[in-house]
């Protein structure tokens, strides 16, 4: 239990401790020698009533109920949103060979469908990679809109030859921080371009920030030296990130369920992270306005009387 507000106590307090002073003065020493009927047949226009006795004490309650007592709830699904994935796709020139059928660039844009379609209620980021990097799709839940810029991807979407993972990278991580993701769970679609001891660096302190990157490769080694492929780094770029590498076979196909794209982060963590707070308390204040309904019905009562 906690108090989301507990400020209010402070003016619940005092609207009590008023409460107790009136009914003390109420409830003088006549009381000791008088009857109660013929004292307050005697104290009649003297006395505070009842009435705005029970006002206090209804004040004082519902002052409380505005602290916000609430319990906490540890519920993934309540969390989901704070989650995203963030497709990271290779558009330089080697991804156009055709050593995966139909091409490399092909296979990458099927994989990249298919990861919005398991999706579920994690957002979807798109941002493409050669000599430089840019965000296509920004953080949505429309899968449609991602699924159609995917279909737009070509050699030549970036207008600069190279690999440049390590912007991708740092692009990436801008778009984390400014959508406040609290687990963010990166895929970059690649051929191994762009792999050196910077990129490495970048996915490893994403990894220490909490967020997790999978590699899926496209291609084969059996291409020589113009267009390396280095299943090797790829692995190791995969520990760094806290993730898993993945190799498409000779027709594009991904064995995806390895990734385990279906199942709910259940971490712990995620319920001590800042600006998520109100999502991990169910408030309680309706249960002490409730107690203030047979207070009321009394307070009118004697008021009758």
């Amino acid at each position: 239990m906690t108090l989301l507000h507990p400020w209010w106590l402070l003016p619940a307090v005092l609207l009590f401790l008023a409460y107790l002073v009136i009914r003390s003065d109420n409830n003088s020493g006549w009381r000791r020698v008088i009857r109660p009927p013929v004292l307050k047949y005697l104290q009649r226009g003297q006395t505070v009533s009842s009435l705005r006795q029970h006002a206090l004490l209804l004040a004082a309650i519902a002052c409380t109920a505005l602290s916000g007592p609430s319990l906490q709830v540890n519920d993934s699904k309540t969390y989901q949103h704070t989650q995203g994935w963030i497709v990271l796709a290779d558009v330089s020139r080697s991804m156009t060979l055709t050593d995966t059928v139909p091409s490399r660039l092909s296979a990458m844009r099927g994989a990249a469908i298919t990861l919005a379609e398991r999706a579920m209620a994690n957002s979807t980021t798109l941002i493409v990679y050669s000599g430089d990097a840019f965000v296509i799709a920004p953080p949505s839940f429309d899968s449609t809109h991602f699924k159609d810029n995917v279909n737009l991807l070509d050699y030549g979407t970036v207008p600069m030859d190279g690999s440049n993972l390590t912007r991708a990278f740092s692009l990436a991580w801008s778009v984390i921080d400014g959508s406040s993701m609290v687990n963010a769970r990166l895929f970059v679609l690649t051929d191994t371009g762009g792999f050196n001891t910077r990129s490495d660096a970048a996915v490893a302190r994403l990894a220490s920030l909490g967020h997790r990157t999978d590699f899926i490769l496209f291609g084969s080694d059996n291409t020589g030296n113009a267009a390396p492929f280095d299943v090797d780094a790829a692995n190791s770029m995969a520990a760094s990130g806290g993730g898993l590498m993945l190799q498409a076979d000779s027709i594009g196909n991904v064995n995806f369920s390895r990734l385990g794209l279906n199942s709910i982060d259940t971490d712990n963590k995620l319920l001590t992270q800042t600006g998520i707070t109100t999502l991990r308390w169910s408030n309680q204040s309706h249960w002490i306005l409730l107690l203030a309904i047979p207070l009321m019905l009394f307070a009118f009562r004697r008021e009758l009387e």
